[in-house]
Order: structure tokens, then C-alpha cells, then sequence
């Protein structure tokens, strides 16, 4: 063999070397991913450590590190309002929606936060995720460029008040200004006699501590995460003032991006976190209110009328969404019937 022959041997099987290590290179990088995931959560919050930190640790554990997730929790990225949004525009590729904050969007979506509805909130959730990946993905998710991963519902919401020791007539929140999150807490609060204030959950506390409000709409497992018990005196056990709904959304273009297995396996862990959120988010409910009592915050009942009265006041929040929303054009009343059927099943 010539040294002219051998130098492009050794020329070709270099060359054969590095393409297969290219090849290789490519393969391992279709098979491993790092998304980025945004939500409104602190660390500390609930919402955060069974939802986004649970559903990370399992995509690592069950993909076996090919899954990668960076994330951006406390709005990092994008305040509560912004997800949807960022999430849209590729800010974040998967993101935990709070559908209150962007009913403007997802005015359909939004017949979950409707008071009166359900009792059970693990129930509603898995009827609530039915609800948007079936009867609403092509009509309210796809169009918006994103797809829904998993949905959950809060328990049902309760008054919060930031003096006294609670309420006994619903005539003692007339004119009382009232934090709510969305529009449909806006409905509620007005059929109340309060005035609403839109106001999210990070600046609640210090909404409550000047004044700015006199009480809120919102769920007692929550209150922890931004320590609001420190500026409550009350709080009710057995209102319900509607709930307020999550969708846990990724960018379409990103989910077309991933391989089948990749799919499947996010698919797979968020419908096991989905239930576990649901759950645990439940059963903080609970436990929330012998928390608020240590915290030395009143918790009280609503009296058996009283309580009859407020749900008869709050049936017709659910007459005038549907009246609002059949007003954009929408089939608002063949959805709510839908997602009521849902929760039936």
C-alpha cells in the first residue's frame, strides 16, 4: 500500500468517525430536552410544591434525565395575568395559567370559576380537564396556539375579611370592597352587595394591611404562601363563592417539536401530578382552617339561612355570565351545559 493510499484511508475513516459522532450527537439531542416552565407561585406556595416542583421531579425521574425542565416560579417571567401570554409567545414553553386572570381569552374556560357547581373539588378537576381537552381544545386552546396538559379547580372559595370576627347577615358586606382575581369574581361580589377590587393574590397582603380592601374571595390553602393570615381576622367555612381554575398549558409549536416518547411520557406524569395536586390541594383546605385558628384568625360558619340566601343570590351570577358571554358571539350556555354534564359523569 502507498503512503498516498493509506493517508486516505486514514483520511476516510476519520472522516467516518466524526460523521457518526455527529450522527450521534443529534440523536442524543432529539432524545433529551430542557423546557422552561413559568407559574405565579412562591416556592412555599402549595400550588408550587405539589404542582410545578412535583411534576419536574417526576419528568426528570421517569425520563431518566432526558427531560430537563428550567423553572421560573414567583412570575419570574410574567406576572399571573401574563402567562397565557408568555406561553403563546414562547417566553416560557409550559406554563400554569390561572384561567380567572385571562377570562378575556378563555371566556368559556371560565364556566369552571362559576359559584354553586361542585362541592368536591377532586371530582370537578378531572370533569374541568375532560372539559378543556375535549370540548374546548379545538374551539379555545388550539386557536390561542396552546394545548392544555392538565386542568384542576380550587375548592370552593371563601370570604375573607381583615376585621371583626366574621359575618352573620349578608347585609354586612354591603358597599364592603371585596379582593377578587377575575370578572367572574366580580359578578359574585357585586351579587353580594360588595364592591369588587381586582387584585392579585402576591399583593393581597398588602391590600388588606392598608385598606386598599376589606376582605377578599379566595381559597384558605393559599393564604400561607404569601402569609396573609397575618393581616386576616375571619374567615368562613362554608360560603361558595365560586373557585378559581388552572390550566397547566405548552406551546403548541413546542409540542409538535417533541418526539412521540417525549409526548407520551409528559402526557403520562402530568396526569398522575394533575391528581395529586388535586388531591393534596384538597386536603390543605382542610387543614388550613385549623391553621388560620392557631394563627389566631376567627373561623366561622355562615348560618344555616344565611348561607341559603347567599347561594340563592349567587345563582344569578351563572344566568349573567352566560347572558355576557352568548353577548362575544359564544355558545355560553351549551358549554356551561357541557362542562355541568362533565361533572354529572
Amino acid at each position: 500500500m502507498t503512503f498516498l493510499t493509506t493517508l486516505k484511508s486514514t483520511a476516510l475513516a476519520g472522516a467516518l468517525t466524526v460523521s457518526l459522532s455527529a450522527m450521534a450527537t443529534i440523536a442524543a439531542a432529539q432524545d433529551s430536552v430542557t423546557l422552561k416552565l413559568a407559574d405565579q407561585f412562591p416556592l412555599t406556595h402549595i400550588g408550587s410544591r405539589v404542582g410545578a416542583q412535583a411534576l419536574i421531579a417526576e419528568l426528570e425521574a421517569r425520563s431518566d434525565g432526558a427531560i430537563q425542565i428550567r423553572h421560573f416560579p414567583a412570575e419570574q417571567l410574567a406576572k399571573a395575568s401574563g402567562l397565557l401570554d408568555a406561553v403563546r409567545n414562547r417566553v416560557t414553553d409550559i406554563a400554569l395559567v390561572g384561567v380567572v386572570y385571562n377570562t378575556d381569552k378563555l371566556p368559556l374556560t371560565s364556566a369552571a370559576e362559576l359559584p354553586g357547581l361542585f362541592e368536591d373539588s377532586i371530582a370537578a378537576s378531572k370533569a374541568f380537564e375532560a372539559y378543556i381537552q375535549n370540548d374546548l381544545l379545538e374551539r379555545e386552546y388550539l386557536p390561542l396556539g396552546v394545548r392544555p396538559l392538565w386542568g384542576t379547580v380550587t375548592p370552593p372559595y371563601q370570604l375573607m375579611m381583615a376585621k371583626g370576627e366574621g359575618i352573620s347577615e349578608i347585609s354586612e358586606l354591603e358597599g364592603v370592597k371585596l379582593r377578587v382575581a377575575g370578572a367572574t369574581g366580580e359578578l359574585i361580589a357585586k351579587s353580594l352587595g360588595a364592591v369588587p377590587v381586582k387584585v392579585p393574590a402576591s399583593d393581597l397582603y398588602l391590600g388588606l394591611q392598608r385598606g386598599t380592601v376589606n376582605g377578599a374571595v379566595y381559597n384558605p390553602a393559599s393564604v400561607f404562601g404569601y402569609k396573609i393570615e397575618e393581616v386576616l381576622s375571619a374567615v368562613s367555612t362554608n360560603a361558595s363563592l365560586g373557585a378559581v381554575a388552572f390550566a397547566l398549558l405548552v406551546n403548541e409549536d413546542v409540542w409538535q417539536g417533541l418526539t412521540e416518547e417525549q409526548r407520551n411520557t409528559i402526557e403520562e406524569v402530568a396526569a398522575d401530578v394533575r391528581l395529586s395536586f388535586t388531591e393534596a390541594f384538597d386536603a390543605g383546605n382542610t387543614k388550613a382552617f385549623d391553621k388560620l385558628a392557631e394563627s389566631g384568625v376567627t373561623v366561622f360558619d355562615l348560618p344555616a339561612e344565611t348561607q341559603a340566601q347567599m347561594n340563592d343570590m349567587l345563582g344569578a351570577v351563572r344566568d349573567t355570565w352566560v347572558e355576557q358571554v352568548s353577548g362575544r358571539g359564544l355558545p355560553a350556555q351549551e358549554m356551561l351545559d357541557a362542562y355541568q354534564a362533565r361533572l354529572a359523569e
